[in-house]
């Protein structure tokens, strides 16, 4: 019940109500019409046994006629249209008393009163008689049908309000900063709507606080590192010259990496998915690398091609390649690929932490203090993006990574 959304509540609700509505007004009907010939039967009884009784005492015609006309009767003296009326309707009940015999007919809804004692046979139709009307049943059923419609349909529209901020939220969630909900009520749905267009307002403030400061503060550091690097090769060749321009081009690549952590924080979403070949990818992946000589053994039985951001996802292989490549003693990494999957392997101890401790940013075990602990980071983003896995496991003494690939 929990995870039922409202509207589809509402529906169950709106159905479940129409249909004991429709319950209620069949035995509704089926007892009233149950009562009005039980009252019907009740009558004629009554009028029978009056008529009945009155014949023992040989009532003239005069005094007969106050009796039609006390209970709103009318004597059918023609014979035939007895004849016709005993041979061809629907004969309602019959009762037999000590008094003699009592016969209630219908015909065209219209009610005839057979009365038989010896001495008397007497045909009365009932000027009141009239069949079971579903008129005012049916008013009232409609009536009640029509005010669960507008009562339905007036909720649906107090809701749409809702169905809208969550559209919103979702675009909002996929991205799109520059959401803003119109406001269409002052209840809660409304308010929600408020505090979701603050909410906004002030994480994009926060966005555009924070992208100032990583601009600002990376402009401000290329300069002097810069500086520093061309400074560092003028100093003559010896172990400090070495050390200077390793610490610069270290910190040359912080920089490059927090570069990408920010395109890939507000870019992901606007993937520029392009198809191109694995063999392409390797190759844009290895000119990135640090160490353009890196021993990489590739194993494909055929190239075949991905759809991509190609940018982006150099970098990840590229990350992954770095990694294997840094981490390994022998410094030499393997690629097995297919269209389905994509496993970079090198020589090494297992990792102490799950896959998950390393892709969160600066994450890094205490002796590898070659790195940032953001190369992964920034790999699981990128895949995520594309919707693909990242797996890690270790198998006879070598790491190995996998990208799983989802294809439609």
């Amino acid at each position: 019940m929990k995870n039922i959304s409202i509207f589809t509540f509402v529906n169950a609700i709106f159905i479940i109500a129409l249909s004991a509505i429709i319950v209620a007004f069949y035995f509704f009907t089926k007892w009233d019409i149950e009562k009005h010939n039980f009252q019907e039967k009740e009558k004629y009884i009554l009028v029978a046994d009056l008529f009945l009784s009155g014949f023992e005492l040989f009532p003239t015609n005069q005094e007969l006629r106050k009796l039609y006309k006390r209970f709103n009767v009318y004597h059918v003296t023609n014979r035939q249209e007895k004849l016709n009326i005993i041979n061809s309707a629907n004969l309602l009940f019959l009762k037999e008393t000590h008094s003699g015999r009592v016969r209630v007919f219908e015909k065209n809804d219209i009610h005839y009163i057979y009365i038989q004692k010896f001495g008397y046979n007497l045909m009365l139709k009932d000027l009141n008689s009239k069949a079971y009307s579903f008129e005012i049943a049916l008013f009232m059923f409609s009536l009640i049908v029509l005010i669960l419609i507008l009562v339905y349909f007036a909720f649906i529209n107090k809701l749409l309000p809702l169905k809208k901020l969550h559209q919103q939220i979702n675009k909002f969630a996929e991205g799109d900063l520059s959401i803003h909900v119109k406001k269409e009520s002052n209840d809660e749905i409304g308010k929600i709507a408020d505090s979701f267009n603050k909410a906004i307002m002030y994480i994009n403030k926060l966005i555009e606080s924070k992208n100032l400061f990583m601009r600002n503060m990376m402009h401000e550091l290329k300069t002097p590192i810069t500086k520093g690097r061309i400074v560092a090769q003028m100093i003559e060749d010896g172990e400090n010259k070495e050390l200077l321009i390793r610490s610069f081009e270290r910190m040359n690549d912080i920089i490059t990496k927090l570069a990408q952590i920010d395109k890939l924080n507000f870019d992901t979403l606007l993937l520029n998915r392009e198809k191109i070949s694995f063999h392409q990818i390797i190759k844009n992946a290895t000119h990135l690398l640090i160490d353009a000589n890196s021993d990489i053994d590739i194993k494909i039985d055929k190239d075949f091609y991905i759809m991509v951001d190609n940018e982006l996802f150099t970098i990840a292989i590229k990350n992954l390649l770095d990694n294997a490549i840094k981490f390994s003693p022998s410094h030499k990494v393997s690629i097995e690929a297919n269209q389905n999957e994509i496993t970079i392997s090198s020589y090494g101890e297992k990792l102490i932490h799950p896959l998950e401790y390393y892709t969160e940013p600066f994450s890094q075990e205490q002796k590898r203090y070659d790195g940032f602990g953001l190369g992964l980071y920034i790999t699981k983003t990128i895949l995520d993006a594309h919707e693909f896995n990242l797996v890690y496991l270790h198998d006879n003494g070598y790491n190995k990574f996998k990208i799983q690939m989802k294809h439609s």
